[in-house]
């Protein structure tokens, strides 16, 4: 497979309100070859972010102040119908699973992450193999 360009290589957003959790999944995922990784640590601004760049996935956290996962994906709702993007939820509470996917959520990881998984999670997503 051919290498990806910052032009081809798919554009992934995190969104957690952890800083810690931001670097460490940017870090990751820059070390596995995406080389379009940005982040945000303000819920209320994914869905203008997602206008303007129109990422191929959003990494997104459940539990944050203000304004939790759900909510984003419902504000993501009107942009997804012509900025198609995969989501892929992140959450310490297992019970969410069925609600996040429920409610548009594409996949779904437990926390605390185990890192390769994360990868070949997102990978798996992004259709790369």
């Amino acid at each position: 497979m051919p290498v990806p360009t910052e032009a081809t290589a798919p554009k992934i957003l995190i969104v957690d309100d952890q800083k810690s959790n931001v670097r460490l999944l940017e870090h990751t995922l820059r070390r596995a070859g995406y080389l379009e990784v940005s982040s945000t640590v303000e819920p209320r601004e994914v869905a203008a972010m997602h206008r303007e760049h129109h990422y191929d996935l959003i990494l997104l956290d459940l539990q944050m102040p203000e304004m939790n996962g759900f909510q984003v994906m419902a504000q993501l709702q009107e942009v997804r119908a012509t900025n198609p993007v995969s989501i892929l939820v992140l959450s310490a509470d297992a019970t969410q699973t069925k609600t996040a996917l429920e409610e548009g959520a594409d996949g779904f990881m437990g926390k605390p992450l185990r890192l390769p998984e994360v990868v070949a999670r997102v990978q798996s997503m992004l259709g790369r193999h």
